[in-house]
């Protein structure tokens, strides 16, 4: 039965309701400009009321109340909100990340500018120019030797500062995209374990039937951190737990992390992000077949059906030649022309032994490696794979060729293989083109099942894998096959001048061997050099020609010191379509390279402004909602307070009561 002490329950309940709903607002007011937290409200309800039985409806009892209670700390948060925020948080930062690399390889490459590589590019066929008109001239020659330097040293200088950008596996700079790579996967691990240790806390916190929101406030914070650095798939199960993958990484299950791992196979490879702590092949099967996810687009799982290897041709002179020191025109081989490989050699066979043969096709850069094995017969391999790199060789004036009596070793074959049925074909075993974003390597007959769902495909760790392999790896490659194609043209036609010591044959820049046959002008920049006598010795430049003045001569002879028709035809090597196919000239291709970079750039930066835009807005719609007001909370707190206040002044008046009840009626 309820009764005036009854009343002091009821005025300790309001007391209490209104101290919790005060410290509510409190927290809300000292964490509104906490990242991540959203409001909070004491959800105040009539606690339950007291029953009393009435004379006039015994069957329904009549209740009293009992005072007020705090049901619930609620928390205002949309998680449909918070999905889609972080969704765009991960397409946010992977187009921000590529939009800053680009515009750093725009700053590297500095166009349109001075002191570029297109600059130096013109100033060194503007050299040879200038010598054309009066070959005799040993400033112009200086001019020619410095205007070089300056062009190998520009090469080199921009290749370089690319490099350090990109890092590599086994020297990498803090800045370097290599490093920042290696950094981000630190920082997915330990966001992946710090959500899990969150699950394990708010799991023993919500044990009874507790909600721990700060908790879920620090754990939302966490995933949406964590979607900054790489594409995040989340759901929650039945106990609340929040579990995550990246792609088909589990990378947070329950109360445990699986840390995301980062492979090397050799020196040469970039680092690889998996699942595994392995370096991935993706094959069931890799004597057949594997691959490597470059910049991690989105592929599926295929069946690759390999029918043949890509194999090299080579070739051998059926007959032996001994002594090896003795010229050629010993073994009946008579002066003149002859061609390897659409290249037109001149051959002194009175001055040429079997050794200088094998140099002079090693130095010409025609794709070919030569050699003279211990039987004395020369060896000439092709330097790249498939039918389009066969060895192609032809007499001209001598009679070199069908002397040699050349005879296939290896037999130049291209690769046959099928992708769930489409069939293909490669020149090379290590194949980019059959799939956007992926490489395929090819090892043997048979048939392999490769899975090619990537683990990256957004956040920060997709922006900087797609630049490195993508539009950096392709820059460095152009420019690599630009300083490629510059000194071996050069070479073509300056072995076929005349220094004005008379002489001829000679390189001038050193030969650039093929050091990979899957990629031809590798490291070319690296090794781009003058040749030695040529800094040395002006007169080795070849600025002339020479002519068959007779018709029954076999070799030119020189036109003289003031020719300069040699020069000449280098100079117009500028305007002569090498690349694409034949369509593009050297500016043509560099400007290409240049466009596809400034285009690439504008396209991820209107994503970005795309992006900000519209995760701006969320925000935006998250914060009316989340967000904490200070003026409708010092509102609420002042609204408490005069509660509190009331219900006090409740059991002052019962105390009253109670005193004169207790004191008052004697």
């Amino acid at each position: 039965m309820a009764g005036t002490f009854f009343g002091l329950q009821i005025g300790r309940s309001g007391i209490y309701t209104a101290r919790k709903a005060m410290d509510v607002t409190s927290h809300n007011i000292a964490n509104a400009n906490t990242e991540g937290y959203s409001r909070q409200k004491a959800v105040i309800e009539a606690s339950r009321p007291y029953m009393i039985t009435s004379m006039y409806t015994p069957v329904v009892p009549g209740q009293v109340g009992t005072g007020s209670t705090v049901a619930q700390i609620q928390q205002f948060r949309d998680q449909f909100i918070d999905a889609k925020i972080t969704k765009e948080t991960t397409t946010l930062e992977w187009k921000t990340t590529a939009d800053s690399l680009l515009k750093q390889i725009e700053s590297i490459i500095n166009e349109p500018g001075t002191a570029t590589i297109r600059d130096q590019l013109d100033k060194y066929w503007a050299a040879w120019q200038d010598l054309a008109n009066n070959a005799s001239d040993s400033s112009l020659r200086r001019n020619l030797v410095e205007e070089t330097e300056t062009l190998v040293a520009v090469f080199k200088e921009v290749d370089d500062q690319l490099r350090r950008l990109q890092g590599s596996p086994t020297w990498c700079s803090q800045s370097s995209i290599e490093s920042q790579i290696r950094d981000t996967v630190g920082e997915v691990n330990a966001l992946a374990k710090t959500i899990a240790s969150l699950n394990e806390q708010i799991g023993r916190s919500e044990s009874n039937a507790n909600v721990a929101n700060d908790l879920r406030d620090q754990r939302q914070k966490a995933l949406e951190d964590l979607a900054k650095l790489v594409n995040v798939d989340f759901h929650y199960d039945e106990k609340g737990f929040l579990n995550v993958n990246c792609g088909t990484h589990p990378l947070v299950q329950n109360i445990f992390a699986k840390d995301l791992n980062i492979s090397v196979k050799n020196g040469e490879s970039f680092s690889t992000v998996s699942g595994t702590e392995n370096y991935p092949e993706y094959s069931d099967n890799i004597e057949v077949a594997s691959a490597a996810l470059t910049h991690t687009s989105e592929q599926r799982n295929i069946t690759i059906t390999v029918g043949q290897l890509a194999q090299a041709h080579s070739q051998y002179s059926f007959l032996t030649f001994h002594p090896l020191t003795g010229p050629l025109s010993d073994f009946g081989v008579t002066s003149g022309s002859f061609s390897v490989n659409g290249r037109e050699f001149f051959l002194d066979a009175e001055n040429t032994d079997m050794r200088g043969l094998a140099m002079m096709l090693d130095e010409a850069n025609i794709n070919v490696d030569s050699y003279i094995n211990e039987a004395g017969q020369l060896i000439i391999n092709s330097s790249q794979t498939g039918k389009d790199y066969e060895i192609q060789t032809a007499n001209g004036s001598s009679n070199l060729i069908t002397i040699l009596n050349l005879q296939n070793q290896t037999k130049a074959q291209d690769a046959y293989f099928s992708i769930n049925g489409t069939a293909y074909a490669s020149s090379k075993n290590t194949v980019s083109d059959a799939l956007d974003g992926a490489t395929i390597f090819l090892r043997g007959h048979g048939v392999a099942n490769i899975d090619l769902r990537p683990v990256v495909t957004s956040g920060k760790l997709k922006g900087l894998l797609e630049v490195r392999d993508g539009i950096l790896q392709q820059t460095i490659d152009d420019l690599n096959k630009l300083a490629y194609t510059v000194a071996v043209e050069t070479n073509q036609v300056h072995r076929t001048g005349y220094g004005t010591d008379g002489e001829t044959g000679r390189n001038f820049f050193k030969p650039l061997e093929y050091l990979d046959v899957n990629n031809p002008y590798k490291n070319a920049i690296q090794n781009l050099a003058m040749e030695d006598y040529i800094k040395s010795n002006l007169n080795t430049i070849a600025a002339a020609s020479g002519k068959i003045e007779n018709p029954t001569d076999r070799l030119r002879t020189y036109n003289g010191d003031g020719d300069g028709s040699n020069a000449i035809l280098i100079a117009q090597l500028k305007h002569k379509n090498f690349f694409n196919e034949g369509k593009s000239s050297f500016n043509d291709f560099y400007n290409e390279l240049v466009t596809e970079i400034a285009s690439k750039s504008k396209r991820y930066e209107t994503e970005k402004t795309y992006s900000q835009s519209l995760l701006t807005q969320l925000d935006g719609k998250r914060a009316e909602l989340s967000g904490v007001s200070l003026d409708e909370e010092l509102a609420n707190l002042i609204r408490f307070q005069h509660a509190y206040n009331a219900s006090a002044k409740v059991i002052t008046i019962v105390d009253e009561m109670l005193d004169k009840i207790i004191n008052g009626m004697i």
